[in-house]
């Protein structure tokens, strides 16, 4: 089995808990592959490396992740694009994407013994449209989020459903999750915690000028349209799972449905939804 090992070499005691783990796999037969920064990093625990990430994983059976969410995230939103599965283990303070805790390395062989199951997470497909034209395309595993400059002043945001109109939410921005990411920026922002097997589309304001707004929930099936307001002195920006930044100009469209793409978990330890939120969110 060739494995593609990522550690967030920032996160305290990586090095130790990398190498803990690169000698269990190996001691079940593992190819194990890595990038060539980390490949300086760990030696003669790594077979091979290279330095495109995207084609390391497309040559590899699985992705192992070690790290906290972001590490796991970024990790399984690659690894999405080549139909390949991964295994998150805990490094971090939370862990909510994990399938293991470094402590449990132990269960490590089932990996090999086929002791586990492959879950599916929906993914996003978000476009930005000026004029007919498609200026960015992207996918996400977590959410999308409009929000304001820091000098900008509130904003408007028109949503189409199914191209009706449908919403209006005056606010500093707007999150669109998934299941998988209702419980990241979306809970911040007052938005519900929904099952990752009830296939949807959530949508939460930040901060809305409003006692009533609320969160609404979408079909996975939807198509929504998001217009923003932008004029001559605000400014709009556009993250994907929190990372990089995108501005969007004045007269684009948001453009998001659920992508053909889907993540791929492996889990090895069988816990319910409500069992692991209770223990990652609870305590």
């Amino acid at each position: 089995m060739k494995l593609l090992v990522t550690p967030n070499n920032d996160k305290q005691g990586i090095n130790d808990s990398t190498v803990a783990l690169c000698k269990a796999l190996h001691e079940h037969g593992a190819e194990i592959v890595m990038l060539n920064s980390d490949r300086e990093m760990y030696g003669d625990c790594c077979d091979s490396s290279g330095s495109n990430i995207n084609e390391l994983t497309k040559k590899c059976d699985a992705v192992i992740a070690i790290g906290g969410d972001g590490t796991i995230l970024r990790s399984a939103t690659i690894a999405a694009v080549y139909d390949k599965p991964v295994l998150g283990l805990n490094q971090g303070r939370l862990g909510y994407m994990a399938g293991l805790e470094i402590s449990e390395l132990e269960l490590i062989s089932r990996l090999f013994t086929k002791e586990y199951e492959i879950q599916r997470r929906m993914m996003l497909d978000v476009s930005v449209r000026l004029d007919g034209k498609c200026k960015y395309r992207n996918i996400a595993l977590n959410d999308v989020v409009l929000s304001r400059g820091a000098m900008s002043h509130i904003m408007d945001f028109n949503i189409m459903h199914n191209s009706d109109a449908c919403l209006n939410y005056r606010a500093d921005g707007i999150i669109i999750s998934t299941p998988t990411g209702s419980t990241a920026y979306s809970l911040s922002a007052g938005g519900p915690v929904v099952d990752p097997s009830v296939k949807s589309i959530i949508l939460t304001p930040v901060c809305p000028h409003s006692l009533c707004n609320r969160s609404v929930i979408f079909a996975s099936d939807s198509c929504l349209d998001i217009e923003p307001s932008i004029t001559y002195d605000n400014k709009l920006y556009m993250t994907i799972d929190g990372d990089g930044i995108f501005e969007i100009e004045k007269g684009c469209t948001v453009h998001i449905k659920r992508s053909k793409v889907n993540a791929k978990f492996i889990i090895i330890k069988q816990k319910s939804f409500s069992g692991i939120f209770t223990e990652k969110m609870l305590h």
